[in-house]
């Protein structure tokens, strides 16, 4: 539970900020998120170095190589865009390859198709947000996960 609330602060404050999460994985590590929205998502996953590989499940549990709805694993930019028949909230998992020391990401999260350039966070009006907003959001995260 604590490793899934530290996951949530993370990406709610860093999507919130800036609509961009950055990472450095191991050698066949993953990194997790998960998102909560109400229209449909589009992630961008950039590789800056090494080779990751982009997850999304709609169960309760980590997506995985195993385990997963949808996958892009190219050598390239990998882009997933969520239907609006996923069910909300979504688990994101980003794999490093084993081929490499390090690989280090940054993963784009838009409600938007990515070549439109209208980017802007999932369902929520961000613009003018205070941190008592961001707190409440939080802990609507929280709650639907808990359920």
């Amino acid at each position: 539970m604590v490793y899934w609330l530290a996951a949530i602060l993370i990406c709610v404050s860093d999507v919130v900020d800036s609509r961009t999460l950055s990472g450095i994985l191991e050698p066949s590590h993953y990194d997790f998120y998960v998102f909560s929205f109400n229209s449909p998502l589009t992630f961008v996953l950039s590789t800056h170095s090494g080779d990751a590989d982009l997850y999304v499940t709609q169960s309760s549990s980590n997506p995985s190589y195993h385990e997963y709805d949808m996958l892009s694993a190219t050598t390239g930019v990998e882009i997933i865009q969520i239907p609006e028949t996923f069910s909300s909230p979504v688990r994101v998992g980003v794999f490093a390859s084993a081929q490499y020391i390090n690989t280090s990401y940054s993963l784009e999260v838009s409600s938007d198709d990515p070549l439109t350039g209208n980017k802007k966070y999932p369902g929520k009006d961000t613009s003018s947000w205070s941190w008592g907003d961001v707190f409440w959001f939080i802990l609507e995260i929280v709650f639907e996960i808990m359920v």
